[in-house]
């Protein structure tokens, strides 16, 4: 089942857009300011299946959601939010109307808010997590209400372990040699290739783990992946390498089987229609 956030701004006057080098307005500069216009951007999610959509929080998807405005290629001003925070997912701007602004927003789970240097955007310790992102070029004059669809730039490397997880198992750690772990907002391409370590641990109930990949949309890239489970000294008590994993964005990709009973593994993947890929069993 696919997911998909909508993005709908409200654009409360007209009037025709110009290339005049105005700035983001706030409440105190207004009065000063000609051509102000007020403009409500609200993040809402849906759930799409057949002919029907049921709205739902944005926090149910994301724990973050980060906003960036842009004007004649020029960041004007960012925005950060939490799902604590109120009015989640929801912002309102004072405007130019006539001037034409651009706005890249991402959603994710990250532990802290992405930061941005030259259009990269960085996760906290290059940690990527599940991500959606949306891009929109607009003029608060021409359009009254602007939707835009924000979509997975992450594919889902999910492991289901089948057989008994050793009471002296503390984390599982994910190796994974020259993968992206950057994003660029403005070129929508990954960035800063390097090899990647991601340790999860192990909370004694859960035999699944799933790691997020920076992919590509069209197609499967093929990753190898290492996983190693660790006992609380850090110790490896188990170690399985998975060669040409297909990871692509939008797509959960579950390999499941027996990981600490050592056996002849043959691994083998098909593409499926919709949204997944079939699950490889070890």
């Amino acid at each position: 089942m696919k997911k998909y956030f909508f993005l709908a701004a409200v654009a409360l006057m007209a009037a025709s857009c110009t290339s005049d080098n105005d700035q983001l307005l706030d409440e105190s500069t207004v009065a000063n300011q000609s051509e102000p216009a007020t403009v409500t951007l609200t993040f809402s999610p849906y759930e799409t299946e057949a002919m029907t959509r049921a709205a739902q929080s944005v926090s149910a998807f994301a724990t973050r959601l980060d906003i960036w405005l842009f004007e004649d290629g020029a960041e004007i001003t960012s925005v950060h939010q939490t799902k604590d925070d109120d009015g989640f997912g929801t912002l309102t701007l004072t405007l130019d109307r006539r001037k034409t602004y651009t706005l890249y927003a991402l959603a994710h789970r990250s532990t802290e808010a992405t930061t941005l240097e030259n259009h990269i955007a960085r996760w906290k310790d290059d940690k990527v997590t599940h991500t959606f992102y949306c891009t929109e070029t607009f003029c608060p004059a021409d359009k009254q209400t602007l939707a835009c669809l924000m979509q997975r730039i992450v594919g889902q490397f999910r492991l289901e372990i089948t057989d008994d997880i050793p009471e002296g198992m503390a984390s599982i750690r994910f190796s994974i040699p020259q993968t992206a772990t950057r994003y660029n907002i403005v070129t929508a391409e990954n960035t800063n290739i390097t090899d990647r370590t991601t340790d999860i641990t192990y909370g004694g109930k859960s035999s699944t783990f799933s790691l997020y990949l920076l992919a590509a949309d069209d197609a499967p890239t093929l990753f190898g992946i290492t996983v190693t489970a660790l006992d609380q000294d850090g110790q490896p008590l188990q170690q399985r390498q998975f060669a040409g994993v297909p990871i692509q964005n939008g797509y959960q990709t579950t390999y499941r089987g027996e990981f600490f009973i050592d056996a002849p593994v043959a691994v083998s993947f098909t593409v499926a229609d919709w949204q997944s890929f079939d699950t490889v069993e070890f």
